[in-house]
């Protein structure tokens, strides 16, 4: 297995093709997103690209771990999401 840094600096690389692919398909008023790439367990790391701003990033991805911890994975409703104050759909 390789060392962290240079898994770390290829889940880098692959993040910004991703990013460079899906990024223009956001191009619209608003429509932001953001990838995380991780590993599980302690002493793990992770990375993450945005097309946002460092502080709007921040906060959907806080309010979108709130979403997932309270409704099992509920989607948000279309048009609705992190940073409109919306929670989703209810689980059923």
């Amino acid at each position: 297995m390789s060392e962290p840094n240079s898994d770390l600096a290829e889940l880098e690389n692959v993040a910004r093709d991703i990013a460079s692919l899906i990024g223009p398909s956001f191009d619209m008023a608003n429509a932001c997103f953001a990838l995380l790439g991780f590993t599980r367990g302690q002493g793990g790391w992770a990375t993450w690209v945005s097309n946002a701003n460092r502080h709007d990033m921040i906060a959907a991805l806080r309010e979108m771990a709130d979403i997932l911890e309270l409704e099992a994975d509920s989607p948000p409703l279309h048009g609705q999401g992190p940073g409109t104050g919306h929670k989703g759909a209810k689980a059923q």
